[in-house]
């Protein structure tokens, strides 16, 4: 939401400046999120009144103006603009004016006429508020007046991050209300103070339709849904807005539309109320406000029919629905250039009745995200009478009494909240003097009385969002001030850990970290397209409703989401990207959870050190390696998988104890690669959580041997059906105690070896705790492991 510093200062008497403003809503948890000049910087533009207009002589697309700018003296401006015309009060840059853009304006000649100044349009000002053409001016702006000064642009814009459950900082008043209880003070009078209404209030029974004037009907299931609907006959609207208003509206990131409408949106963006106009004389009866019916269309006002549904509620008359309740209006009953009397509605709608629906239907309104965060349940009647004020002051307008009603139900009741001082003080680290807490929970509007252990506080109907004690604790330590807060340090006392644990959530996170992972958080929906291209045929469940389509279906997989954060790292030059992920994916059956990763790019960052290589499939089996390191105890297996549709069937496996799969890693398929539109292939894994819980590691000390340690390396030619794995399982299961490690450390296939085989070189660490080891010993363990490989085949030493 962007709010005006000017505007803002209307309803505050603080001293501070912006930066004091934006510091203070910032800690008291309304983020400020960017500020900005509300106009950039010119200089030399004056208000000027355009006298004549007359053909150019030399170009059928320009024209002489003499304009007035108020010194006494006619200056020839030539102007190419379609909007000119006598009697107009415009901007005219004078000779020596520096404009946005860099231009310095000098009399010059434009095809033989000298142009003694330029009339500039709202973007050549910065202004752009999407009109063409020349910036017209109300007809009494002061002559020779400048712009800056007139229309008040020396003013900045802040720009705030609402959290969803404060709708009630949806608007200035509201973000007037938090300065004010944060130590500003409000001069201005309250909104929800205003004038008694001048028409009728009745109960919803009171209101049926045809009983001789213009009373708005609730449908009786409908009331809990609208329980306040304010319906006023007003004849005659205004042609214009004043420029302070429609400049005001600018700095709100809104485009005028009609002087009612934009009036409308300045009454919503100053008190948080939506309103809506309707063009009295296309209304067919009486208003009702009720479900919509199957089968029924509302003809948008984004020009779209939309297809309602029974749990929508609309505003409809003899004819149907003329709007969808607290989203959007219809084209039908639209207030336009012809427009000569409206209906004005002030509703309150619950949010109940009004979340989801927007989004149903692909839309989003700022009525329908003020209803769905909820509007103060109070303020429907006061508004409107404050909107017939101003549109009073804009133009003639007369408000038909015996058309205009309110038709008040039973409203939202607060109920009131307790609040603890024991529970105050450990929550929030300290205590409190009773005058501190009352005074920031009255500020905030809350009505406190004290208790024996605390206070009991009724909120206003403004703060919807409070309920619980916790609420109130919240804006205790809030309007106090966080930064205030005591820091303590924390106290334990050390338990000892059970010998017996599984690897935490923490240490796969540090493992993967020191291989250079990133971690992520990716969503845990996905698009039923990516669910099918990597897990085909899964049972996740699907959203009933998403918020997008590519957010309908519970992940069955981690792999989705890391590639949605691949490609976009990739798109923005990141060559070189490890990331990983530790979350739930989903089926019919319920969740598991898993850890995932990916890689793609260099194996190394880059350095002068080492030429740079392109990571492979065994730089990522060497970091899952690591990770189930972490199970010294289990003995895991790597098998050639060549089935799996997401990933290449030469470069796959998968990872079992035992016959128990328990991850799976690989580099990406090349259909899937191309469907991505990646150059390069990436690899993935990913790790059952779940399963390896279950698996204990026991903490062992093992002493160190202060006997020498002696290397043999062994090289084996091994028949090409047989894999490493095997190998190096057999060889461990056959070592005595004396090998302290084996590992593979070369792998050759090439003509110098039998077709249909290849070698591996095997290094061997020997050593013994209790002796120096003797060649006798180390030739005797070799002969041992190589009798135990050539169970599995013709293996044969490599000569």
């Amino acid at each position: 939401m962007r709010v005006s510093i000017q505007w803002l200062r209307e309803l505050l008497d603080t001293p501070w400046d912006t930066e004091e403003i934006a510091r203070r809503l910032t800690m008291g948890g309304i983020e400020v999120e960017a500020v900005e000049d509300a106009a950039p910087l010119f200089h030399g533009v004056v208000v000027a009144a355009v006298q004549s207009i007359a053909p150019h002589p030399e170009a059928d697309k320009l024209r002489v103006a003499q304009v007035d700018a108020g010194d006494g003296q006619l200056r020839t401006v030539v102007c190419g603009a379609d909007n000119l015309a006598v009697g107009q009060r415009v901007p005219l840059a004078l000779p020596g004016a520096l404009l946005p853009d860099g231009r310095s304006i000098a009399i010059s000649a434009l095809r033989g006429v000298s142009s003694e100044g330029m009339l500039c349009a709202a973007a050549e000002l910065g202004l752009d508020d999407g009109s063409s053409g020349l910036l017209i001016l109300d007809a009494d702006a002061p002559l020779g007046a400048d712009l800056r000064c007139y229309l008040g642009l020396d003013d900045q814009i802040l720009t705030l991050g609402i959290t969803p459950n404060r709708g009630d900082a949806l608007s200035v008043t509201g973000v007037a209300r938090d300065l004010f209880a944060l130590g500003a003070e409000i001069v201005s009078r309250p909104v929800n103070d205003g004038p008694t209404p001048a028409w009728t209030i009745v109960r919803p029974d009171n209101a049926a339709p045809g009983n001789g004037g213009f009373a708005p009907h609730i449908a009786a299931d409908a009331q809990n849904a609208c329980p306040s609907y304010t319906a006023l006959w007003i004849e005659g609207v205004p042609e214009r807005l004043p420029d302070h208003l429609r400049e005001r509206l600018r700095r709100a990131g809104q485009r005028c539309i009609h002087p009612v409408v934009d009036l409308l949106n300045l009454q919503m963006l100053e008190t948080g109320q939506p309103l809506h106009a309707f063009d009295a004389d296309t209304l067919q009866g009486e208003l009702n406000v009720r479900w919509a019916q199957a089968g029924e269309i509302l003809d948008a006002l984004d020009g779209r029919d939309l297809p309602l549904e029974s749990d929508m509620l609309v505003i409809a008359d003899s004819a149907g629905p003329v709007a969808l309740a607290g989203i959007i209006g219809g084209r039908r009953t639209a207030v336009s250039a012809r427009t000569r009397c409206i209906v004005l509605e002030s509703a309150f709608f619950q949010p109940k009745a009004i979340q989801g629906r927007a989004r149903r239907l692909g839309l989003q309104t700022d009525a329908a995200m003020r209803f769905e965060r909820g509007v103060d349940f109070a303020l429907g009647p006061v508004v409107a009478s404050s909107t017939l004020q101003c549109l009073a002051t804009l133009g003639t307008v007369h408000l038909r009494t015996e058309r205009s009603c309110t038709v008040l139900g039973q409203l939202p009741e607060h109920v009131p909240i307790l609040l603890r001082r024991a529970r105050l003080a450990r929550i929030l680290g300290m205590d409190y003097e009773d005058a501190v807490v009352e005074a920031a929970l009255t500020r905030l509007g809350l009505r406190v009385n004290r208790t024996h252990d605390g206070w009991q506080a009724l909120s206003p109907s403004h703060r919807f969002d409070l309920h619980i004690e916790a609420d109130l604790i919240e804006e205790v330590g809030r309007i106090y001030g966080y930064e205030r807060l005591p820091a303590h340090r924390p106290e334990g006392t050390l338990q000892p850990v059970p010998m017996a644990r599984a690897p935490q959530p923490a240490a796969l996170r540090g493992a993967l970290q020191a291989r250079d992972y990133h971690e992520v958080i990716t969503y845990s929906f996905v698009s039923r397209q990516a669910q099918d291209l990597f897990t085909p045929g899964a049972d996740a469940p699907a959203l009933l409703n998403p918020l997008s389509a590519d957010l309908a279906v519970m992940r069955a997989s981690l792999w989705p989401g890391l590639m949605q954060a691949l490609q976009f790292n990739m798109k923005r030059q990141q060559d070189r990207v490890r990331i990983f992920e530790l979350g739930r994916v989903f089926s019919a059956d319920g969740q598991r959870l898993v850890l995932g990763g990916c890689i793609v790019g260099t194996a190394d960052r880059e350095s002068w050190a080492q030429p740079q290589r392109a990571a492979d499939f065994y730089d990522l089996k060497g970091d899952v390696s690591a990770l189930l390191a972490l199970w010294p105890d289990t003995e895991f297996t790597f098998r050639p998988l060549g089935d799996h549709p997401a990933l290449h069937p030469g470069q796959a496996a998968e990872i079992c104890v035992e016959d128990q799969r328990v991850g799976m890693l690989g580099a990406l398929h090349p259909t899937l690669a191309a469907e991505y539109d990646l150059d390069k292939s990436p690899f993935f894994f990913y790790l059952d959580m779940e399963w390896l819980s279950g698996l204990t590691n026991v903490s062992r000390f093992t002493s160190l041997s202060p006997f020498p340690a002696l290397r043999r390396d062994m090289a084996l030619v091994i028949p090409q059906d047989i894999l490493a794995g095997t190998v190096l399982n057999a060889m461990r299961l056959a070592a005595s105690g004396i090998v302290q490690q084996i590992t593979i450390f070369d792998r050759y296939q090439g003509p110098s070896l039998t077709a249909g085989t290849y070698s591996l070189a095997f290094a061997l660490l020997l050593q013994d705790a209790e002796r120096t080891l003797t060649e006798t010993d180390v030739q005797a363990e070799m002969d041992q492991l190589l009798v135990a490989v050539r169970r599995l085949g013709s293996i044969e030493l490599r000569a």
